[in-house]
């Protein structure tokens, strides 16, 4: 693109002239009936970020009041939901992008799991005297208090993880189907600033009770999002979908539908691209465990002042989430995402320079060194967050969107199982370069660095192929189901200019 012809570089659903700018689907809006769309999405999403915080915040604080094994806690609350989100999700995924109602595809899904999800919840926040209970009239008094305790709230916790995948892998993907595709970006920043907000207020007000009114937090945030998640189900209308896509061959079953998800989401090379960019960064999170012990051990910082900066920086990034959506649906997600990866990628190598470099530093230098790599990190963090789930949308096809997002995590899931023991055993072996085993955390950033450079070689690549692809004014997505579709695509428009 030249200088002569600016407009070319942006988005055309962008443009509010756009035929297509208010549209999704068969679905179109006035500006007043999209901004109620997303009122009742986002107070949907409150109610539902408050009832997704109270399980894993409350539980490991009651089971280990009861003196249950650690073991135990990770295996019911880390263990068992992972194992059955990787068993299921691709399978709902699957289903809830081929059902056809008079309600649509998405929401028969969310309403009809939320009863079941909210029982479970509220027994749950009883599941102590249900367990006495169990063990007087059911076992006769028979067994471990605490093992009874330990079984009731497996099985309660695997009845609620059942429902509750429904819920959160079905809710995602209702945006992608009920927000116009100029206004992927925007939307998605709304719902972080609305999850971060909805955790606050519970942090602030009502997680001091949780020792002491478990089972009345549980019971309220039930309730609550029981009414007004079926609310939202009531009011977002889906539009009319074409008729679900066949299976390989146009046969049936369980072996026919495994087939048909194996090669249409992975023996395409834009999806692989897409794919391991994306869990090249999720390697990188595994890290984040340990960046405390970097900050206090190495650099030498206080917890509170971690916190301090931590929650001035959350604030502000929180208050940019909104403008660096602007920018990601005005410019398209991908290259913003692209542009934000790269720009990190060039920032770890100065952060290494730091980690190594800070016991040269007076304590207050060191101090002021560390706050300002925070706040070049902010902007581009915040860069990151506004175009990632927007890049899935626009990119991901449509109509089988549940489907492509359950293969992605499905991949990132089982890197991370490595990742978590492999960065271990990475600054265990780096122990032997200093005397201080500390300083082994010293070596974090080269970790970041290998799986950043990962991710922004596998962007370019995937870059270049959404150009080939048609880019912002043809693409379409791949269609490994069908070989001649790419051949059979119009070559997009040409262009002037050098």
């Amino acid at each position: 693109m030249t200088a002569a012809h600016p407009h070319l570089d942006i988005d055309p659903l962008a443009d509010k002239h756009n035929p297509d700018h208010f549209k999704v689907g068969t679905l179109s809006y006035t500006k007043a009936g999209l901004i109620t769309v997303f009122l009742y999405l986002l107070w949907g999403d409150f109610c539902f970020q408050l009832m997704e915080t109270v399980v894993p915040s409350i539980m490991p604080i009651k089971l280990n009041d009861l003196g249950a094994p650690n073991w135990a806690l990770g295996a019911i609350l880390a263990t068992l939901p992972n194992l059955m989100n990787t068993a299921i999700n691709p399978f709902i995924s699957f289903r809830s992008d081929r059902f056809r109602s008079k309600w649509g595809r998405r929401v028969p899904f969310l309403a009809g799991a939320t009863p079941f999800l909210v029982i479970f919840l509220i027994l749950l926040g009883y599941s102590e005297p249900i367990s006495i209970w169990v063990q007087n009239a059911v076992l006769h008094g028979r067994g471990s208090q605490i093992y009874v305790l330990l079984g009731v709230i497996s099985v309660l916790m695997i009845g609620f993880q059942f429902f509750n995948l429904f819920i959160t892998s079905v809710f995602y993907y209702l945006f992608n189907d009920v927000v116009p595709r100029a206004f992927l970006a925007r939307f998605m920043a709304l719902f972080r600033m609305v999850g971060g907000i909805s955790g606050s207020l519970y942090s602030f007000f009502i997680f001091k009770y949780a020792k002491t009114h478990m089972a009345e937090i549980f019971l309220g945030a039930a309730l609550l999002y029981l009414v007004v998640f079926l609310l939202m189900c009531w009011k977002v209308k889906e539009g009319e979908y074409p008729p679900p896509p066949e299976n390989l061959g146009h046969e049936r079953g369980f072996f026919a539908a495994a087939r048909t998800y194996a090669t249409e989401c992975f023996t395409h090379r834009f999806y692989w691209f897409f794919f391991i960019a994306n869990t090249c960064v999720a390697m990188t999170w595994v890290s984040g465990s340990y960046g405390v012990l970097l900050n206090t051990k190495v650099i030498g910082l206080s917890l509170d002042t971690i916190g301090k900066v931590g929650g001035v920086t959350g604030l502000i990034s929180t208050v940019l989430l909104y403008p660096a959506a602007m920018f990601a649906d005005r410019y398209h997600p991908l290259r913003v995402l692209l542009i934000a990866t790269i720009a990190q990628t060039i920032l770890v190598p100065v952060g290494i320079a730091f980690a190594f470099t800070c016991h040269l530093l007076e304590p207050q230098t060191r101090l002021y060194v560390w706050i300002g790599l925070a706040c070049l990190s902010l902007p581009i963090g915040t860069l990151y967050g506004a175009a990632e789930l927007p890049t899935l949308m626009k990119l991901l096809p449509q109509e089988r969107y549940g489907q492509f997002c359950s293969a992605n995590a499905m991949i990132r899931s089982v890197a991370l199982m490595v990742a978590g023991i492999a960065c271990g055993v990475f600054l265990d072996l780096m122990k032997r370069y200093d005397p201080d085993p500390n300083q082994c955390f010293r070596f974090l950033g080269v970790w970041n660095l290998v799986f950043y450079l990962g991710s922004t070689l596998f962007l370019c690549l995937l870059y270049r192929e959404w150009k080939k692809l048609g880019g912002l004014t043809g693409y379409q997505p791949p269609r490994p189901d069908l070989p001649d579709h790419d051949a059979m695509r119009p070559p997009p428009p040409p262009t002037t200019g050098k």
